[in-house]
């Protein structure tokens, strides 16, 4: 039994400038991709500036990912949906980012300031459809444009804080990377209480539930079918990133602890 304490966010755009089951969690062994930019100068860095993880919730089946911009060889020329990378500090707070699909038209190029000496998670997301604004996933009834040639394609980026340790561990975020579909998330049934709604979420949305247990159990409705959801700590207790897309055209799901 567990008591949430919800945060409704809304939807957080950074801007400078197979199985029978419809959802299918992703295993975090299966998910993590390490590597250290080329950027990142060899000597150690007396005090790290950014540890900063990037997660692929795109619903497409892969990207091509960038952190130098648009004229350099791409440092994860195939980043499939549902991975995600953690890379060592980073010196400086500043990265260009540019994704390219994987016929190499370039879809997105951002410059992202983070805070000094943090720990951020960047979630991407999109389908890279051009019937509408690229920065804001497909609400779930797109209008649809009269020149898809007008619009970019759609792709975002969602940047978080990671509190890594803190005073009340666990912190569960769940995110609809779902375009053109709305996510009711539901606490199960216990004895004879029934199930209770604990969040509706529209594509881009997410809701905070803080004060967690280190395993619990929830259920997801999505076009009117209920899935379970399962999380589970694996080690250290952390808070973690559940964030939602859709695979071969239906929902899927990772689970993305915060590592110390």
């Amino acid at each position: 039994m567990f008591l949430p304490v919800l945060f409704l966010i809304a939807q957080a755009t950074v801007t400078p400038g197979d199985h029978s089951v419809e959802i299918t969690p992703e295993p975090p062994h299966a998910t993590h991709r390490h590597s250290t930019p080329r950027h990142v100068s060899e000597s150690p860095s007396p005090t790290p500036a950014v540890r900063i993880t990037i997660i692929n919730a795109t619903s497409v089946p892969a990207i091509s990912l960038n952190t130098r911009g648009t004229n350099m060889p791409a440092e994860y020329p195939f980043f499939p949906q549902g991975e995600w990378t953690a890379n060592a500090p980073l010196r400086t707070p500043e990265i260009h980012y540019s994704a390219r699909d994987m016929g190499g038209k370039l879809v997105a190029d951002r410059v992202i300031r983070l805070k000094p000496v943090s720990s951020q998670t960047l979630l991407l997301t999109g389908d890279l459809s051009c019937n509408g604004p690229s920065e804001k996933l497909p609400p779930l009834n797109p209008a649809g444009a009269a020149n898809p040639q007008f619009w970019k394609p759609n792709f975002q980026f969602h940047l978080f804080p990671s509190e890594l340790c803190c005073a009340d561990p666990c912190h569960y975020r769940v995110f609809n990377g779902m375009p053109s579909k709305v996510l009711t998330l539901w606490s199960v049934a216990e004895g004879n209480k029934p199930r209770r709604q604990l969040a509706i979420l529209a594509p881009g949305g997410s809701v905070l539930l803080v004060k967690q247990p280190a395993c619990v159990e929830w259920e997801v409705e999505i076009d009117g079918a209920n899935h379970p959801v399962n999380i589970a700590q694996q080690g250290a207790v952390g808070n973690c990133l559940i964030p939602f897309f859709l695979k071969n055209g239906r929902p899927a799901f990772v689970t993305v602890f915060e590592e110390p």
